[in-house]
């Protein structure tokens, strides 16, 4: 039990930190800033103290202000590393689960190929949030992380044993279908970002769980959309940024995929 806890908390604190990470490289993405600028304020622009930078406790110690300018900061600033958190240390208590416990946590650590599937978990983590964020805020998806995501997918899932034939499907399957979409529509029903994530979650996912994965999220997006229209905040005519709806449904299917995939078969007598 101790192992599980420190797995959680290890996790939590891990995803929080990426969490973080993200939502700072999603605005400067957005705003062509890069990287090399440390941590300030979106107020008054002051560089933050260290201690002033820690994951969700510095946000509660300094009850969501600047401890310079005093100026509230952004909630999303908080549920970006509070979201990044929960996510990995839900991937931590599914991979519990399906090693068997502390066991098999043990022995997936003291392998390459265990450490090549958390590498995967982070790797799509941090893509998915990004996606999410930028999305959500501009209804615009950048291209070049997902790519060049694509491609570091293939070669670690490569080295843990994947098969390629698998991903090219997959990643073929997931771009074609949003080209397609773009291309009917002139641009209008997706954008062309969701091109490439299609073809990032293709690869990341495999051939077939990008086909529930994608369909997922499209009932996930009908609902909130019902729901958004029944509450008067959205109207028929309203769109949604498909983005925010792919990445919770391809990180169940990232987790749980294989597993009712293989449920499904056995359903079926296969």
């Amino acid at each position: 039990m101790g192992s599980l806890i420190l797995g959680i908390i290890f996790s939590f604190l891990l995803g929080s930190a990426l969490g973080s990470f993200v939502h700072c490289w999603a605005h400067r993405l957005y705003s062509g800033e890069g990287l090399r600028r440390p941590s300030y304020c979106p107020q008054c622009g002051k560089r933050l103290a260290w201690y002033d930078n820690i994951p969700i406790f510095s946000y509660l110690r300094l009850k969501g202000r600047c401890s310079s300018c005093h100026k509230k900061i952004p909630r999303d600033y908080f549920w970006s590393e509070f979201l990044g958190g929960s996510l990995l240390a839900i991937a931590f208590l599914a991979a519990w689960q399906k090693v068997g416990g502390e066991e098999g946590i043990w022995i997936a650590m003291h392998t390459v190929q265990g450490w090549l599937v958390v590498l995967q978990a982070i790797i799509g983590l941090v893509l998915l949030m990004l996606v999410f964020w930028t999305d959500y805020w501009w209804l615009s998806i950048f291209t070049r992380p997902l790519w060049i995501g694509g491609l570091v997918m293939i070669f670690v899932k490569w080295l843990a044993g994947g098969s390629l034939v698998n991903m090219v499907v997959g990643g073929l399957f997931g771009s074609l279908f949003f080209a397609l979409q773009f291309w009917a529509s002139k641009g209008q029903w997706i954008g062309e970002g969701d091109i490439y994530l299609g073809l990032f979650l293709g690869i990341w996912l495999g051939w077939p769980l990008i086909v529930p994965a994608i369909f997922g999220a499209y009932i996930l997006g009908a609902i909130v959309g019902l729901s958004l229209i029944i509450m008067g905040q959205k109207k028929w005519t309203s769109k949604l940024p498909l983005g925010v709806f792919l990445v919770p449904s391809s990180w169940v299917f990232f987790l749980w995929g294989q597993q009712w995939w293989q449920s499904y078969l056995h359903l079926l007598g296969w």
